[in-house]
């Protein structure tokens, strides 16, 4: 177990000096995950989701985003803390399941960095939009959250 969190950190500290930021999350669908950020605001992350007939099994969910819109909520000159929102689309694919999907979503979020550790942030996400089931073919409205801890 060791290895496999030290390694999961290298990945993230390495991702987030390299490309512009990093991080952990979990939420639903997907429980666990590791997300990088480019400067140019794109995000690609990897998280593991449950299946929707058997929720013991768990399937890789692969989301592609783009940060449209951010901006500084508060500021506090340097002191504590620093209040942010994003805002973007994607989409996001559950591979390696019996019963692949794909999702089209928006999202809008909110970031907190503290001061102290300027490179090192909280966030919590929310995703609104259309989830594509392609056996048996339907649709069907979808919702989901991030809650997590960023790098830059």
């Amino acid at each position: 177990m060791r290895r496999i969190v030290w390694t999961l950190f290298l990945a993230i500290a390495g991702g987030a000096w390299a490309i512009g930021g990093a991080g952990l999350y979990g939420g639903w669908p997907e429980v666990f995950g590791i997300q990088f950020v480019t400067p140019e605001g794109w995000r690609m992350s990897v998280g593991l989701a449950p299946e929707r007939a058997d929720p013991t099994r768990y399937s890789v969910a692969v989301s592609l985003d783009l940060v449209l819109a951010a901006g500084t909520l508060y500021s506090d000159g340097g002191e504590a803390v620093d209040l942010a929102y994003y805002a973007g689309a994607g989409a996001t694919g559950s591979l390696l399941r019996a019963d692949p999907e794909v999702n089209g979503h928006a999202m809008l979020g909110l970031e907190a960095y503290f001061t102290a550790m300027k490179s090192v942030g909280l966030f919590a996400e929310m995703q609104l939009g259309q989830r594509f089931w392609f056996a048996p073919l339907s649709t069907r409205p979808y919702l989901g959250f991030r809650l997590g801890v960023s790098l830059r």
